[in-house]
């Protein structure tokens, strides 16, 4: 499967990759906020938010709420999955994972969370994993998780990384984006068909 976030092409087998923030019962649920992905990586379990950008950390107020909608998407997100993954929404729901999620015995303790930022100096990425964090530390105690599994990158790190497959550099970006400065679909993926090439 392969889709396209926040200018970064993402491509993984359909048996591994469950695109949650798609789901209905995200959908469809009022207050529910989810990542774009949740995917089986190795022996491990991974969720998976992409963003253009992120505020700065001097902002205070604009950071806050940035870092704040990051936790309750990853928290919201490994709650939704751990309950479809036992049949608590039902087996409807749990026949939507895909085959090796579906199979996969692999502990919570053990689940990954990435944040991956478009165009995000690498020099600033210590800072936000650390922001990221501080603000899930709660989520990471509830989930018996390590701070360590805890990760923030930018699109050269994800691709070192083998998260995504190809990114639109920052400096190509007015050509993809419509008027209002978010992405043109249809442009976004002629760019990357045209890179394919």
């Amino acid at each position: 499967m392969e889709f396209v976030e926040s200018f970064m092409k993402f491509s993984f087998r359909d048996e591994d990759v469950f695109r949650i923030e798609e789901d209905e019962l995200v959908r469809t649920a009022e207050g529910i906020k989810a990542c774009e992905c949740v995917v089986l990586i190795s022996e491990n379990i991974a969720l998976i938010e992409a963003k253009s950008s992120s505020p700065k950390i001097d902002n205070e107020e604009k950071f806050q709420a940035f870092i704040g909608d990051i936790r309750q998407k990853f928290a919201d997100s490994l709650q939704l999955f751990s309950d479809i993954k036992s049949k608590v929404k039902g087996e409807e729901a749990f026949l939507r994972l895909p085959v090796n999620l579906r199979n996969a015995q692999i502990p919570s303790e053990a689940y990954k969370i990435y944040l991956i930022i478009h165009g995000h100096h690498l020099d600033w990425l210590n800072g936000l994993t650390d922001a990221l964090r501080k603000e899930m530390k709660d989520v990471v105690k509830e989930w018996n998780l390590r701070d360590s599994n805890v990760k923030v990158y930018n699109e050269q790190t994800a691709l070192e990384n083998d998260l995504i497959v190809a990114y639109i550099p920052v400096v190509d970006l007015p050509s993809v984006k419509q008027i209002d400065g978010n992405a043109d679909e249809t442009k976004v993926w002629a760019w990357f068909d045209k890179a394919k090439s």
